[in-house]
């Protein structure tokens, strides 16, 4: 343990707080107990400026110890729930913080749930850029070790999707990797991966959870760990008097350990034959300092393009220092990258995100500028490229395979795929790992493609988590084709829109933090769902189906329930679905909107027709966003 001397806090002066007896409870406990000693200080200054509220603060003094109390409330309000992309957010002291303590106990809950499930001891853990993340990362492990489970560190950052495919690989029973993605750079997580290398889901991921939870009710009986020896390499990790070993791999050392059979499979599922150097495709990548570049970078070359790294973007702790978002979604992101493509005339410009899972892209279009491509339309250029290889070579994978993707993912993936005769499921909830739930149920079937709207996609079956790499390979090798012959990615998407009609798909990010967020955003979802609206924006709805309630498709994970409510809409011969949903990884709820126009029209009818289907959209998603915000405002004001 860390030895920190308890707090100088008096704790009976928190007896003052205007805080529930519970919640003052924990709060006592994480300034008393050895557990928390890497986080006391920090919480110390939160409680001294909570209760200068009750003292003579002045008015900066009120406003600081208002804001002091609202984060105390938001911290110990509940343990940091599993969410879409594992257990993530700010770093700092209490249940719902990212902490030392946090690693501890989700390592501990799952080991027991390893040996519930019978799986092989044995876990290979992965981290990222940021600043936090190889201590934590040492920190899982060591206490993976204490617990009687060998692991295998990969100690370099290196992608989440490496994590997916070494689990397997190693025939491990599990993974972990430390990362909180894009999110701020206050923040970070930890992500545990099945011995599937998929993210845990439905049943294990209930056993799961109720396993950390327990561990956390007893941080006494945790594993003790000096986490300032631990990081400072003072401690011995090999093993030894009973206690598994802990491997260490230096990537940047071993490369043939931990990189190249990665790399290798991601290479593998381009879907055209032999080099790309022909094409001369003009491409610059930017990793949003995160560690994208030791996949995306070898993966081009090894297809024979030369992307060019933008070194500005490189790692750099996780300060994200030349952006205001590290999130391939937003094309502010790329204005870096674009400014590089500029000078050297590139075609295409990708950026990953900071664990290079998603993938982002602006392509130069026509007239010679730039143009951010959103999630939906990059994960239709992709799918469209993978069938056309395919077809070309006749692969049996278009008889046998499947395309997989989400409810708020454009009806269009599903159009293009079932157009080749493959079999489609585009209901799942957002999340890889119902995507990976799904590739389980039938894992000898080829995995074509797999997409989601927020910018993850995947093919093939050795990797369970949407991946950057694979999809900046598939992006790259579309757009050189598409040169080849003179044609832009636009060119292109024209092309799919011709046949199977223009689509346009829009979201609206609905922010709300706090406990008092998560109240609002919960009537949202309640209001809805208790006394649906009959209809929005002159649309009425046609069909309501609440994901939360059973479902009876015969597969395990389409069946799973989620906190998503699905509206149809119709009106004046135009549809539009409406999806609302709370996001798993941000305080936010998200709002979908999806719709269609008619396929075979070129000229001035194909231009109204797609006005007409953007109008629609937009006055959709107005409409469902005001309805929400007016749910939500007297609550997130509170």
């Amino acid at each position: 343990m860390s030895t920190e001397p308890a707090s100088t806090l008096s704790l009976e002066d928190l007896a003052k707080l205007p805080l529930a007896e519970s919640t003052r409870d924990q709060i006592r406990r994480w300034l008393s107990e050895p557990a928390y000693a890497d986080v006391r200080a920090e919480l110390e200054a939160t409680v001294r400026a909570a209760l200068q509220g009750v003292g003579e603060g002045g008015a900066q003094g009120a406003a600081d110890a208002k804001q002091a109390l609202a984060e105390l409330e938001d911290a110990f309000s509940q343990p940091l729930p599993i969410g879409t992309g594992g257990r993530r957010g700010p770093c700092g002291a209490g249940p719902n913080r990212v902490n030392a303590a946090l690693m501890r106990e989700t390592a501990r809950g799952l080991v027991t749930a390893m040996k519930q499930a019978g799986d092989p001891l044995a876990a290979v853990v992965v981290y990222d850029s940021r600043a936090s993340s190889r201590r934590f990362a040492l920190v899982v492990s060591a206490a993976l070790q204490a617990d009687g489970v060998g692991v295998t560190l990969i100690d370099a950052p290196r992608p989440t999707p490496q994590l997916s495919f070494l689990v397997r690989h190693l025939g491990c029973g599990a993974g972990v990797v430390i990362s909180a993605s894009h999110n701020p750079p206050t923040d970070n997580g930890i992500k545990i991966y099945g011995p599937d290398g998929a993210q845990v889901l439905g049943e294990r991921d209930r056993r799961l959870m109720a396993a950390i939870i327990e561990a956390g009710k007893d941080s006494g009986a945790l594993p003790e760990i000096d986490i300032e020896a631990l990081a400072a390499g003072e401690i011995d990790l090999e093993g030894g008097e009973g206690r598994p070993v802990i491997t260490r791999i230096d990537p940047d050392a071993e490369p043939e350990r931990a990189d190249q059979p990665y790399l290798d499979y991601v290479i593998a599922q381009g879907v055209v034959p032999g080099s790309l150097i022909d094409a001369q495709l003009g491409v610059v990548y930017t990793p949003l300092h995160g560690v994208g570049h030791s996949s995306v970078i070898p993966a081009l070359r090894g297809r024979g393009l030369e992307p060019v790294l933008l070194a500005a973007q490189l790692p750099d702790d996780g300060r994200f220092g030349t952006v205001e978002s590290a999130n391939p979604e937003s094309p502010a992101a790329f204005d870096m990258a674009v400014a590089k493509a500029k000078k050297i005339g590139a075609e295409l410009v990708l950026a990953t995100d900071p664990d290079a899972d998603r993938v982002g892209a602006m392509a130069r279009d026509a007239a010679g500028d730039y143009v951010f491509i959103d999630g939906n339309r990059l994960g239709v250029l992709m799918l469209d490229h993978v069938m056309r290889g395919l077809l070309a070579h006749a692969s049996p994978s278009l008889e046998t395979g499947r395309v997989l993707t989400t409810l708020v993912t454009s009806p269009l993936i599903a159009k293009v795929a079932r157009s080749y005769g493959v079999e489609v499921i585009d209901d799942l909830l957002v999340g890889f790992k119902y995507h990976a739930g799904a590739q389980a149920e039938a894992d000898a079937r080829p995995l074509i493609f797999a997409c989601e709207e927020s910018h993850g996609y995947l093919r093939g079956n050795d990797v369970r988590d949407k991946d950057g790499a694979i999809a900046a390979l598939l992006l790259s090798e579309c757009a050189a084709v598409c040169k080849v012959v003179g044609r832009t990615l636009f060119d292109r998407l024209d092309e799919v829109w011709a046949q199977h009609g223009y689509h346009r798909e829009r979201t609206a990010n609905l922010y709300a933090h706090g406990a008092a967020g998560r109240r609002a955003i919960a009537a949202v979802m309640t209001r809805l769902r208790e006394d649906p609206p009959e209809g929005f924006a002159g649309l009425r709805v046609s069909a309501f189906e609440d994901r939360s309630q059973p479902r009876d498709t015969g597969s395990p994970t389409r069946d799973l329930p989620g906190n998503v409510l699905v509206y149809e809409l119709e009106g004046g011969g135009r549809g539009c679905r409406l999806v609302f949903r709370p996001s798993g990884t941000e305080p936010k709820i998200k709002v979908y909107a999806l719709a269609s126009g008619r396929a075979g029209l070129d000229g001035q009818a194909a231009a109204a027709e797609r006005e007409g289907v953007d109008e629609l959209i937009q006055a959709v998603l107005d409409d469902a966003a005001k309805l929400a915000e007016s749910i939500m405002a007297p609550l997130a004001d509170g």
